[in-house]
C-alpha cells in the first residue's frame, strides 16, 4: 500500500475543515484553490469568517511556528472582518485551532450574550 504525500495529507486536513464550515451553514465552504497560493486567503474558502491556515504535523506534539502566525495575519486584509485561525493536526489525527486570545474572548463574549438572550 502506498503512503498519503504531505501533498495528500494537507488536502485531507482542509477538506476537513470545509466540511466543518459547510456543516455550520456555509454551504459553498472548501479547499482553497492552490491552497492559499494563488490569491486565495488560506486554505479555505466560501466562509467569511476566518482566514485559515492548515498544517500537518508528522509526531505528536506540535507547537505553534511564529512565522507561520505571523504570515498568516498579515494575509487578513485591513479593514476585514475576518480572523486569522491556524488549524494544526498531529500524526494521530488529533486537531486544534490556534487564534489570537483576544479574538477567542470576543467570539465567547457573544456566544455567551446570545446565550443568555441579551442579543
Amino acid at each position: 500500500m502506498k503512503d498519503k504525500s504531505n501533498c495528500e495529507f494537507g488536502m485531507e486536513l482542509e477538506h476537513y475543515i470545509a466540511q466543518k464550515f459547510v456543516e455550520l451553514g456555509y454551504p459553498y465552504a472548501r479547499r482553497s484553490n492552490g491552497s492559499g497560493n494563488k490569491g486565495s486567503l488560506g486554505d479555505s474558502s466560501g466562509q467569511n469568517l476566518f482566514v485559515v491556515e492548515c498544517k500537518n504535523k508528522n509526531t505528536e506534539s506540535i507547537t505553534v511556528d511564529a512565522k507561520v502566525w505571523a504570515k498568516l495575519k498579515s494575509e487578513v486584509p485591513l479593514h476585514s472582518q475576518r480572523l486569522p485561525l491556524y488549524v494544526l493536526r498531529n500524526k494521530s489525527k488529533q486537531t486544534w485551532a490556534v487564534m489570537d486570545v483576544d479574538d477567542f474572548f470576543t467570539i465567547l463574549k457573544g456566544y455567551l450574550e446570545n446565550l443568555n438572550g441579551r442579543v
